[in-house]
């Protein structure tokens, strides 16, 4: 079970996630994910993990994260077929559903992020899902929302690139601030 923090201080977190493309040739060669940055250094993604909740993983190899970077992770690397995203890193076998979970560790198996999310969450076929704010909490249906931003050959989204909905307003989030000092 994920315990929510009220605001995320991870330095890498999953920001985005295509669950269900239609834009390319087949649902699994369209899957992604996106990592971000959230911090001022460069990070060496070596040897970091995924994983999801059939136990499947993915291992990076080395590519080093600039500061407040995007690092996008795809089924497939030939944006005639994933619907027209070119990653920066290509896996194998690895399922993203319409709910599940996803979990990022760093070369030391540490814990960085993760999600599980289900029916609650703003997934949709041909959209993908975006973090509101790479600072929010990642566990929370709220922190998330429908990509609005068409890229590629048709779906909604942006790999590689600022979430189209992304908000830093303090009222948008001002209880996750409130708590915090609270606390």
């Amino acid at each position: 079970m994920i315990e929510h923090d009220i605001l995320s201080t991870n330095g890498v977190v999953l920001n985005e996630f295509m669950a269900s493309p239609i834009s390319s040739t087949t649902e699994t060669d369209g899957e992604w994910i996106e990592l971000y940055n959230n911090t001022g250094e460069w990070i060496n993604l070596s040897g970091w993990k995924l994983a999801n909740n059939l136990g499947q993983e993915i291992v990076l190899s080395t590519y080093l994260l600039p500061p407040d970077g995007f690092f996008v992770i795809a089924a497939c690397g030939n944006p005639a077929l994933n619907g027209g995203i070119s990653p920066d890193f290509v896996y194998g076998t690895f399922t993203i559903n319409n709910t599940g979970s996803i979990e990022v560790y760093d070369s030391s198996m540490n814990l960085i992020d993760e999600i599980e999310y289900d029916g609650r969450w703003p997934i949709r076929d041909g959209v993908s899902c975006e973090r509101v704010n790479p600072g929010w909490v990642a566990g929370l249906a709220s922190s998330w929302g429908y990509a609005r931003q068409v890229y590629g050959n048709g779906d909604l989204g942006t790999p590689g690139s600022q979430n189209s909905v992304y908000e830093n307003s303090f009222a948008q989030n001002s209880w996750a601030f409130i708590k915090a000092f609270v606390q």
